[in-house]
């Protein structure tokens, strides 16, 4: 298994890891809003919803091993997977081009991002990310998928054409009923081979063009 060589990203990681792991108390306040109406990205502000260290690893061993040089975010959050994406593609010489609504959350995993030393080869974008990932350049080969679950689908249907044949798409908290069009898309059609990991919790698609 690859292990991240960079010491700034693997502490970086280590100190948001740790928080993630107290911040129970702000996911759980921002949810119960979902109680009285449909839940949004501003209710979950100052909560971590990230991927967890094991995910990372196997993200960023599964990156190396595939020598994943364009690769795009989507749900940037505080940064955590963001760190494990540009962790890789600074060891394989490429980019990542991650995106997030919330300004308060994009200056926040900016800072992660310079404190990890990783700013060069990141590229964060505000805003929504069916007009932010628009222009993304052809020859993706790797996209992460980690944030609103009814966005999935939409996304990866705007993304499709700009896929690189053999491109991997990893798909969190893909057990979530708002995920299930993307699952069937994936699941039936004829354009990727899908399989469902129950340890993460995530989808993890090839793109067979």
């Amino acid at each position: 298994m690859n292990t991240i060589q960079y010491p700034s990203v693997q502490n970086t990681l280590n100190q948001l890891h740790h928080e993630a792991s107290r911040d129970m108390g702000n996911v759980m306040r921002g949810m119960a809003k979902a109680v009285f109406r449909k839940l949004q990205p501003s209710d979950l502000k100052h909560a971590y919803i990230a991927i967890s260290p094991e995910q990372g690893q196997f993200v960023y061993d599964l990156l190396i091993k595939n020598n994943s040089k364009h690769i795009v975010e989507f749900g940037t959050s505080f940064g955590i997977s963001a760190l494990y994406l540009g962790a890789a593609a600074k060891k394989n010489g490429g980019k990542v081009i991650t995106t997030e609504i919330l300004p308060s959350k994009c200056e926040v995993a900016y800072r992660n991002f310079e404190k990890a030393g990783l700013n060069d080869v990141i590229e964060l974008r505000l805003g929504d990310a069916l007009e932010t990932l628009k222009n993304v350049e052809d020859d993706i080969d790797f996209v992460l998928l980690d944030g609103w679950k009814d966005l999935y689908l939409p996304l990866l249907k705007m993304l499709e054409p700009k896929l690189k044949k053999g491109a991997i798409i990893y798909t969190d908290n893909a057990n979530m009923a708002s995920a299930q069009p993307f699952l069937d898309y994936v699941r039936n059609s004829n354009k990727y081979q899908s399989r469902y990991m129950h340890h993460h919790g995530a989808e993890l698609s090839e793109f067979l063009g």
